[in-house]
């Protein structure tokens, strides 16, 4: 147990689309004290969709964000404030899910697809599942905005979407109710800059020592994630609404695939697929692909155990 006292601890706002399996690091180092080693409290705040966590995070609703990338690149190349300042998961852990009538990925000429945004993350990840069968967008199939993981469950369960792609463990839960899972995300994209920590650059230079805190702290809940995924599991069990066994094979899949970076690194592959996604979907001016120092400041990132 730490001894807290008054006006010693720095609370951080972290934005998330919706609290997920993937903010398992976070929890593990609240659990572990980690984030007191740092005098630091956090508090989870959501806002539902990957464009309103960036709209917050750019309008100073909440310092960082931990969520899809490309809304802070986008902002950073066009002059803006915002920067990535480390990675976070590096290879998606998700999953096709369609309703049981489709059974490969061919099948879903025509369907409709739900997706949290039509610029970040999950549509660029299905699009490229899409293609790799001959499918592509707006001829083959239409997307959907259908909200976060668990709005795009409950979307399939009323019947109103074909097919979206699911996080963990909303992909479990739909294979045993029944629903077709058409393959995991990384057989087809296993490099690509699903969630990273972004801020307000203005901001984290201000403060220095709570970012590289936070950062320290949270590459050590990865690094205990590593060391035991089904302590981790414990862990999460506690935060959500879900069985020890999902958690458990989450965690254990969280390690084996290496989803999240051990040194919370942003891959090159990882930064390059995000960003080929983006011109593939005409979200960046037709230039040379920018890199990665133009969009991210990485000084905040140091190993632990310095100071």
């Amino acid at each position: 147990m730490v001894e807290r006292h008054e006006g010693q601890f720095h609370q951080i706002e972290i934005g998330v689309v919706v609290p997920a399996l993937i903010c398992v690091p976070i929890w593990l180092a609240e659990e572990h004290g980690f984030l007191a080693d740092e005098q630091l409290e956090v508090r989870l705040r959501s806002f539902g969709t990957t464009e309103g966590t960036t709209s917050a995070l750019r309008d100073g609703v909440v310092p960082v964000a931990i969520t899809s990338p490309e809304g802070s690149i986008l902002d950073a190349l066009a002059g803006g404030d915002l920067r990535l300042v480390a990675g976070f998961v590096n290879r998606p852990p998700l999953s096709m899910i369609a309703q049981p009538r489709y059974r490969a990925i061919a099948d879903l000429r025509g369907a409709s697809l739900g997706t949290t945004s039509l610029k970040e993350g999950t549509c660029h990840l299905m699009e490229r599942m899409m293609a790799a069968h001959g499918l592509h967008q707006p001829k083959d199939f239409q997307f959907v905005i259908a909200g976060a993981h668990p709005q795009r469950w409950k979307a399939l369960q009323a019947g109103t979407l074909d097919a979206a792609i699911q996080l963990v463990p909303f992909n479990y839960i739909a294979e045993e109710a029944g629903f077709s899972n058409l393959g995991d995300v990384d057989d087809y994209v296993p490099d690509f800059l699903f969630a990273a920590v972004c801020t307000r650059i203005s901001w984290a230079e201000k403060n220095f020592t709570q970012v590289s805190g936070l950062l320290r702290a949270l590459h050590r809940g990865v690094r205990a994630l590593y060391d035991d995924p089904d302590a981790a599991a414990e862990i999460a069990v506690s935060k959500m609404d879900m069985s020890r066994e999902h958690a458990r094979r989450a965690c254990r899949g969280f390690v084996s695939k290496a989803v999240f970076p051990k040194d919370l690194s942003i891959s090159p592959p990882a930064f390059a697929a995000t960003i080929e996604a983006m011109a593939h979907n005409d979200l960046m001016e037709k230039r040379s692909r920018p890199s990665l120092s133009e969009c991210a400041d990485l000084k905040f990132l140091a190993p632990v155990g310095s100071a």
